[in-house]
């Protein structure tokens, strides 16, 4: 269990992170986000949060669907 300080520098860090992919053009989208707002609220390591994430982009869960076969 984390304490209320450990969370509330878990969501800054949360939120620092997507507005930097922002200020890049880019976006986050909202199955990463709320993995890693589970992460801030101390639900789910944050080694859990990048194993989803690798499972999805090896799933093609981000292919651009004008690219396809």
């Amino acid at each position: 269990m984390i304490d209320e300080k450990e969370k509330l520098e878990r969501h800054r860090a949360v939120a620092n992170a997507i507005a930097t992919v922002r200020l890049e053009g880019l976006s986050v989208d909202p199955v990463t986000t709320e993995d890693l707002n589970r992460h801030a609220r101390g639900e789910i390591e944050l080694d859990a949060v990048l194993r989803h994430l690798r499972e999805r982009i090896a799933a093609g869960a981000f292919r651009d669907p004008s690219t396809a076969p």
